[in-house]
């Protein structure tokens, strides 16, 4: 059976991607170098953590 992080886990991983994408929007701002690869990573992070969260919330749909 596979076992997934928990909902606070993934929870958290979203959180982690919504502060590097706002760094990296700061730091855009501010016309640093490398900041787009924070925004890129933060969003990776989210995409991430939401398609783990959706997967998980329906696997435990079908359980009923």
């Amino acid at each position: 059976m596979e076992k997934f992080p928990s909902y606070q886990r993934l929870f958290l991983f979203l959180l982690a991607g919504i502060a590097l994408v706002v760094v990296g929007g700061l730091l855009k701002r501010q016309n640093v170098g490398g900041a787009g690869l924070f925004a890129l990573a933060g969003l990776a992070i989210q995409a991430i953590a939401m398609i783990m969260m959706v997967y998980r919330y329906a696997k435990g749909l079908g359980k009923s």
